[in-house]
C-alpha cells in the first residue's frame, strides 16, 4: 500500500476553484482529435475490452513546462513521446511498448497568489459519466469541469471528492484495455487516495463507481481500504500524513513501476526532481517512493 507523502498543503477550496480553470480547460481543449490517431498508438480491438467501471484507465499531467517534463519522464521512466495537434496550448503523448500510458498537457499556472501546484489527474472508468457528476454533487463532490465529450477519447467530466480530492470519470466507446498482469518499466501500477477521512472517501468512490470496499489487513484494519472492481484491486483509500493539518485536502497518487526503486529516487533528483518520501518497504514489502517532478507534480514508484 502506498505510503505517507510529504505533498502541499493548499486547502480544499483553494486547489478547487483554481484547479477549475487550469486543468479543466487543458483537459478538454487540449486533447487530440480523433484524426490525429495513428497506428503506432491506437489501440487493437484484441486490446479492447468492454467498460470496467472503477478502472483507472488513464492518467494525465497538467505542467507549465512540456518539454522539461517530456526530458524528466523519459530520462527516468523510459517513456517515449509523440506531440498531437491541438486546438490550443501544447499536447503530447507518453508511450510504453507501444501504447500510450498517459497525456501531457502544457498549461500555465494561473496568475494568482496560490496558483495550484502541476499534477497527474486519474480517469476513472465510468459507464455514465453525467450520471457519475450527477450522483457526486449528491453526495458532496463538486463538478469542475461538466461532462464533455472530447473527440478521440470519450465523454469525460473532472469531479472534486468531498475532501478535495481531484479525478476525472471517463467513457471511451471503444471500451477500455483488458487487465493484464504484465506490467513493465514505465507502466502506472497503482493508485491510492490520501484523505483525512478515509472510510468517508471510501464510501463515497463506492458510491459513484459501484467498488467493492474491503478492509486493509492488520494493522491497518479499518484505517485503510481497498477498492475493488471486476475482482480486481484498482486502489487504496489511505489516511493523510499526521504532519498535515487536520483540513488540509486529499489527493490521488498513482505509482509507476520501475526496475530499481533506489536508482529511480537517485536519478529524479540528477534530473532535476525531488525525493518526498524515501525508498522504503510498504506494507506488502514492496519497495516504493514518493517523487515530484521539476515542475512539482507527485507521482510514486
Amino acid at each position: 500500500m502506498p505510503p505517507f507523502s510529504r505533498l502541499s498543503r493548499t486547502g480544499t477550496v483553494a486547489v478547487t476553484l483554481s484547479a477549475a480553470l487550469t486543468f479543466g480547460f487543458g483537459l478538454t481543449a487540449c486533447a487530440p482529435d480523433a484524426s490525429a490517431q495513428t497506428t503506432n498508438t491506437a489501440e487493437t480491438p484484441a486490446a479492447l475490452s468492454k467498460t470496467l467501471p472503477g478502472k483507472i484507465v488513464y492518467t494525465q499531467l497538467t505542467t507549465p513546462d512540456l518539454p522539461k517534463a517530456k526530458a524528466f519522464y523519459g530520462a527516468l521512466l523510459g517513456w517515449n513521446f509523440q506531440d498531437r495537434p491541438v486546438s490550443r496550448g501544447h499536447y503530447a503523448e507518453a508511450l510504453v511498448n507501444g501504447h500510450v500510458v498517459a497525456g501531457l498537457v502544457e498549461r500555465p499556472l494561473p496568475d494568482t497568489a496560490n496558483p495550484p501546484q502541476p499534477l497527474w489527474l486519474p480517469f476513472i472508468s465510468a459507464l455514465d459519466v453525467p450520471t457519475v457528476a450527477r450522483e457526486s454533487l449528491q453526495w458532496g463532490g463538486k463538478i469542475l469541469y461538466r461532462p464533455t465529450v472530447v473527440p478521440g477519447r470519450g465523454e469525460q467530466a473532472i469531479i472534486a471528492d468531498p475532501q478535495g480530492a481531484l479525478f476525472a470519470a471517463l467513457h471511451t466507446p471503444h471500451g477500455d484495455r483488458d487487465d493484464t498482469d504484465d506490467t513493465a518499466q514505465g507502466d502506472w501500477i497503482w493508485h491510492a487516495i490520501l484523505t483525512p477521512n478515509p472510510a468517508a472517501s471510501a464510501g463515497f468512490y463506492q458510491k459513484l463507481f459501484g467498488y467493492q470496499v474491503e478492509d486493509a489487513p492488520p494493522p491497518d484494519t479499518h484505517q485503510r481500504y481497498i477498492l475493488d472492481s471486476q475482482s480486481i484491486a484498482r486502489a487504496t483509500v489511505n489516511p493523510l500524513p499526521a504532519r498535515l493539518p487536520p483540513d488540509a485536502s486529499a489527493r490521488w497518487i498513482g505509482f509507476v513501476q520501475v526496475d530499481s526503486v533506489g536508482s529511480a529516487a537517485e536519478k529524479a533528483v540528477q534530473l532535476g526532481g525531488r525525493v518526498l518520501v524515501q525508498p522504503h518497504p510498504d506494507h506488502q514489502n514492496s519497495i516504493i517512493a514518493v517523487l515530484a517532478d521539476p515542475s512539482g507534480a507527485v507521482f510514486g514508484v
